[in-house]
């Protein structure tokens, strides 16, 4: 936008450079000589500011659509770390893959469910020593040697996740079996006490970058022209690029788009009188400029809600739950009013993602965040904090306030028959755990005692309301 306000500047500082010349004429023997190098002045000019304008465009379409690309994948990167970290938390999964492997279970639990589902081609697991555990490619299980995971770029990965906060997951991009791979390593965390596991194993998921993938990603984020070349494909060097680098920084992949020059598509048609461009160049401006303006909007709204919003149920994510919480713990400190949170899981969850699939649990769970939304206030905040487990801080909302939401959240829960894929309705209740704010402890000290209330409502029989 000060890029566009700079040429409206300069443009009017050229209009009035040209009225002041018409306004004093120079010294001439004839008008007519006069007139016409006035004419070819005014030409010339709106002619520069045309191309000056259409070349400033250039830049600002060139960096829009790079930053476009490189926000896209990001997004898909956030995405796949989010995937991966439901499964590092999954004690069952740790024990089936890890433990004692089982190779019947990975392959309807992770491999081709994640493959359609999520788009994930790669699952491994292995140990903290990398040697492979468990490793499925393209939903079938496969042999793969020890040495490709002792190499510099992915060993780089797996110390990085090591060093890094929880949940420990790292993303970058690597190249399997002579292909780039969006690649995310975690290692897997003790389910209770979230911490990782002593014995230090690991799980990673990778996500095949080839021209399906690009063309996904191509029409999902409205991305036109998008395309994908390995670095040694022969891809002309003038085209626009955002490069893929491991992480001993080299370059694996080229994202690549044919830049547009508008000079050269609008320059000759604005080959007409002085007046008409002028006035078309002016209508065409304004309207170029509504639309991007509103064309940028919408899309980075639409970005927003991809990066602050959990997938499969469309609340907030952990993420945006705790900035959301913070600010409203910040608030209600200054304004001196109360605060609620609550922390509930579904009881026996597990039972039917084991029965029933992770689909019939996805189902149930994106169910569940629409009970409860209905259940609570406009003004709550309400997040998905876990793979079953969701938070609701309660603003302006005392102890009785909150033991009364909680207990209509766990009435209309365990009455409510959930819709089954088997077409026999599901039963399911939660356990809802209560805390009131202090007025001086922060968000986490809070959630650690909403969370024991949690254990305990589970401790005395589940489906039942406790109060920390």
């Amino acid at each position: 936008m000060k890029t566009i306000m700079s040429e409206q500047r300069g443009f009017t500082a050229s209009s009035a450079d040209a009225e002041y010349l018409l306004t004093h004429p120079v010294p001439s023997r004839s008008v007519i000589p006069l007139i016409l190098s006035l004419f070819g002045v005014s030409l010339v000019s709106i002619i520069g500011l045309v191309m000056l304008t259409l070349v400033s465009m250039e830049g600002l379409t060139e960096d829009n659509f790079k930053q476009r690309v490189k926000t896209a994948f990001n997004i898909e990167m956030i995405r796949q770390q989010g995937i991966l970290q439901e499964y590092s938390y999954w004690d069952e999964a740790h024990q089936k893959l890890i433990v004692e492997p089982d190779e019947d279970w990975a392959k309807d639990n992770l491999g081709a469910y994640l493959q359609e589902t999520y788009g994930i081609d790669l699952v491994w697991a292995f140990t903290s020593d990398m040697q492979p555990v468990m490793t499925l490619t393209d939903g079938e299980q496969v042999m793969i040697s020890a040495s490709e995971l002792q190499l510099s770029d992915l060993q780089t990965l797996v110390q990085a996740a090591v060093d890094s906060d929880m949940p420990h997951i790292v993303s970058g991009y690597r190249e399997f079996f002579g292909t780039p791979y969006l690649v995310s390593i975690g290692m897997f965390l003790d389910e209770d006490e979230m911490q990782k596991r002593s014995d230090g194993t690991f799980l990673l998921f990778a996500y095949r970058l080839d021209d399906h993938k690009i063309q996904r990603v191509r029409d999902e984020y409205l991305l036109p022209g998008l395309r994908f070349s390995t670095v040694n494909n022969g891809e002309q060097s003038d085209s626009a690029k955002v490069s893929l680098y491991n992480s001993q920084g080299v370059s694996l992949a080229n994202l690549n788009w044919d830049t547009v020059s508008p000079s050269d598509k609008y320059f000759v048609r604005l080959l007409l009188p002085v007046v008409l461009i002028f006035i078309v160049m002016a209508l065409l401006t304004w309207r170029l400029l509504v639309g991007e303006y509103a064309n940028r909007q919408l899309y980075s709204s639409h970005l927003i809600d991809m990066a602050t919003k959990d997938f499969l149920t469309n609340i907030s994510n952990r993420r945006e739950f705790y900035l959301r919480a913070n600010h409203e713990i910040s608030r209600s400190h200054r304004e001196q009013t109360s605060l609620a949170l609550l922390m509930m899981d579904l009881d026996h969850f597990k039972k039917i993602n084991d029965s029933l699939g992770h689909s019939a649990g996805d189902d149930v769970l994106a169910e569940f965040a629409r009970l409860v939304q209905e259940n609570i206030r406009e003004f709550d905040i309400f997040g998905r904090v876990g793979g079953e487990e969701f938070a609701v801080l309660l603003v302006a909302a005392d102890l009785a306030k909150a033991e009364e939401i909680g207990e209509r959240i766990r009435r209309v829960i365990g009455e409510y028959a959930f819709p089954s894929l088997s077409g026999s309705p599901l039963q399911c209740t939660v356990s809802v755990g209560v805390a009131v704010w202090d007025g001086e402890e922060a968000l986490d000290r809070l959630m650690v005692r909403s969370d024991e209330a949690l254990y305990t409502a589970k401790d005395n029989g589940r489906n039942r309301v406790s109060v920390a």
